[in-house]
């Protein structure tokens, strides 16, 4: 291979191993001969970017995190109401998941290991759940619903919609409005809990 502009190889190998990740939805499907090979280049080279399979992956996950969430908040209504917003959320997200299936299944019901030797990062901080605590925040201040632990709301929404999502994903035979009338019904019953 040429010698390619820095940082060009770095890219081309995360694209690749994005490509063959989403490709075969598996993580296990993935090796560094597959990822070389694509490249067309030789293990050192990539070893060079990234010591190890896991970090490799655990990079294209986080650049998938972070499309997802560009995505996310990119269809959502504008709108000064932080529940109209999470209820637009929630629907969104089910939305997404259902047209991305594939991408759905690894980021979100696959377990993608964190760099070996660090330690994962906070989950607050994570693309979509930071926004979606955020979201919760602002619906707090604005006295909608009662304060409590932000991650705790959050995840209790979270689990509603990936539930449902999942649900959808892995039985397509359930009919997409149905599910958004089941999201309705549950997403009402966490904001009633946090009621103010």
């Amino acid at each position: 291979m040429a010698r390619l502009p820095r940082g060009q190889l770095r890219e081309m190998i995360l694209d690749a191993t994005d490509r063959l990740l989403f490709e075969t939805g598996n993580v296990d499907a993935v090796s560094i001969d597959a990822v070389v090979d694509a490249v067309g280049c030789t293990p050192p080279a990539l070893y060079y970017y990234f010591p190890t399979k896991d970090a490799l992956v655990h990079e294209v996950g986080q650049r998938r995190y972070e499309r997802f969430a560009e995505d996310l908040e990119g269809s959502l209504p504008t709108t000064d109401d932080p529940i109209v917003e999470l209820k637009a959320r929630g629907h969104a997200y089910l939305d997404w998941g259902v047209g991305h299936p594939v991408h759905y299944r690894v980021l979100f019901m696959t377990p993608l290991p964190p760099p070996s030797g660090e330690d994962p990062d906070d989950p607050s901080r994570a693309p979509g759940l930071a926004e979606l605590i955020d979201n919760l925040d602002r619906a707090a201040a604005a006295g909608l619903i009662t304060p409590a632990d932000p991650l705790e709301m959050a995840l209790a929404f979270w689990s509603i919609v990936h539930g449902i999502t999942s649900l959808t994903i892995t039985n397509p035979e359930l009919p997409a409005e149905v599910m958004h009338g089941i999201l309705e019904i549950t997403g009402a019953a966490v904001i009633g809990h946090y009621a103010a």
